[in-house]
């Protein structure tokens, strides 16, 4: 009978091997418990990656909408919020202002002036508003400024009414300022393009795009009608409060008139944030879609992978026990 022997360098070098085969297998079945997907992908689709391939690019692509959604959401976001600002501003000063005009007291009707001149400024804050660095009411013009800053709109505001005498006379030029093509608002004030920015795509077809900017009517009402009380304060119809009071008494139903048209804007932008909602919501559902596809062809199953690990666990301990006895035998015990 004839016995087929290995070396002691040759027993050692096998027991190597093994355990490094079982360690790898082990390490692999273990990833694969912990992640839930397959390690050797193309075992896992046979062969075939076109359908994987093809989910991953449609993940890759659900990918860059939900970055466009979250962009879209952020700038309407930032827009219903300076609009908020700029319609709480005006409901503020409205309530100041008649309570100036009942009185016909100077010194009230200096400090609401004042008070205006400050709202202004906001307003004016809240449309140059920007998300990363861009412009959300200047239209396509998105690196630069909205509206220019309210001390150089004033000063052009009061060159244009020094002239002026009547209330009726200032509040003339300030509406001409504002409403007239190629006037004061549009040479000086609004800095941003005449057209709005390009569309954004939220996915399958869908885009939507910005329904406000600075030079929107609703905005220039608001400033026009802040401008009529605020130019008070800048040392317009200084001779004649019973003027004054009739120009503030203009400016407030210019105010009152003004909360409407923003109400019609932020509705518009409210509108706009629904739909990118609806979009969130339905990349959100197809991408679950999607990973529920891919996870069919590339999931492990959780008790097979559990069973195999625990084989390997039992295989390495006997490779351990055998070695061990192996390294304790002497010649007397193999002559045995």
């Amino acid at each position: 009978m004839s016995f087929s022997t290995f070396g002691d360098l040759a027993s050692t070098f096998q027991s190597r091997t093994y355990s490094a085969r079982i360690k790898q297998d082990l390490t692999r079945l273990g990833l694969e418990l912990t992640s839930g997907v397959k390690s050797d992908v193309s075992t896992a689709v046979t062969g075939d990656f076109g359908p994987i391939a093809g989910i991953e690019h449609s993940l890759k692509l659900m990918d860059a909408r939900d970055q466009a959604v979250n962009a879209a959401t952020t700038r309407m976001t930032v827009s219903q919020t300076a609009l908020e600002n700029v319609q709480t501003q005006v409901q503020d000063l409205s309530s100041g202002v008649l309570s100036a005009v009942s009185s016909r007291n100077a010194t009230l009707i200096g400090t609401t002036a004042v008070d205006a001149r400050q709202k202004f400024a906001s307003v004016i804050s809240s449309m140059n508003a920007q998300v990363a660095g861009r412009s959300v009411f200047a239209g396509a013009a998105t690196d630069g400024l909205a509206l220019a800053d309210a001390e150089t709109i004033i000063a052009d505001l009061m060159t244009a009414v020094s002239a002026e005498t009547t209330a009726g006379g200032v509040s003339n030029a300030i509406n001409d300022w504002f409403d007239l093509p190629g006037g004061g608002f549009d040479t000086i004030a609004y800095l941003g393009a005449a057209v709005d920015q390009g569309p954004i795509r939220l996915g399958n077809g869908e885009t939507v795009e910005a329904p406000v900017r600075a030079d929107d009517t609703a905005i220039r009402d608001t400033l026009k009608a802040l401008a009529k009380t605020l130019v008070i304060a800048e040392g317009a119809l200084s001779s004649d409060v019973s003027e004054q009071a009739g120009l503030m008494e203009m400016s407030a139903q210019n105010l009152l008139e003004a909360v409407d048209g923003l109400t019609m804007a932020r509705a518009a932008v409210g509108a706009v944030e629904a739909r990118i909602e609806n979009a969130a919501a339905q990349n959100s559902a197809e991408k679950s879609t999607l990973e529920l596809s891919r996870n069919e062809l590339l999931a492990v199953d959780p008790y097979e992978t559990a069973t195999a690990l625990q084989a390997l666990y039992g295989q390495m301990e006997s490779l351990y026990t055998v070695t061990a006895r192996l390294s304790q035998l002497n010649f007397t015990d193999y002559m045995r």
